[in-house]
């Protein structure tokens, strides 16, 4: 986890624990949502919040106009805190560790799938149980497919990897082939 990772981390928590308390959870996720898919679509805008020489008042004001006043007071105080704190340029990853910190507390967690063919429906249905069984929390699978597995599947969940694919299962065989001791000739 980077060092931008752990300070948005602390002001999601944060963020979260508030939004919780006062029921508004599902409304800051869905403007964090927006504020991240306006901060996507324009570059300009990321480079001038993570621009040194712009003052903190300029990037206030351009944080508020973003936000608009329809905003919620509780999004609105932690984006301009973030900015204020000179974190502005963190901004663009500000929704996904939010979203992270969210489905932590509720018992949710996203698994990424790379399988070398598309699953099953009774494999998937297997896979998110005995994930579910692994993690003791709900999960969700987004799946991609990557043929250079060769076979098998390998899993991300957080930051733990599961890697059952063929390819990684040759790359161990050719590793203990090449390592092991070579017999003597008699």
């Amino acid at each position: 986890m980077t060092s931008a990772d752990l300070i948005l981390r602390r002001y999601a928590t944060a963020l979260y624990e508030l939004a919780h308390e006062a029921g508004v959870t599902e409304t800051v996720e869905a403007e964090l949502g927006d504020l991240d898919a306006v901060l996507a679509e324009n570059p300009d805008l990321r480079t001038e919040l993570a621009n040194p020489r712009l003052g903190r008042d300029r990037k206030r004001a351009i944080l508020e106009q973003v936000m608009g006043p329809s905003v919620s007071e509780l999004l609105s105080h932690t984006v301009l805190l973030l900015s204020d704190k000179g974190r502005a340029g963190l901004l663009p990853g500000f929704g996904r560790v939010f979203d992270e910190v969210a489905r932590a507390a509720s018992g949710r967690e996203i698994a990424k799938v790379e399988s070398a063919v598309p699953l099953g429906d009774d494999v998937r249905a297997r896979l998110k149980t005995q994930l579910a069984r692994i993690t003791g929390k709900d999960i969700t699978l987004v799946e991609s497919v990557e043929a250079s597995l060769l076979g098998g599947i390998r899993v991300t969940i957080g930051s733990r990897m599961i890697d059952g694919s063929l390819k990684r299962r040759l790359e161990m065989l050719q590793d203990s082939l090449l390592t092991a001791p070579l017999a003597s000739r008699s």
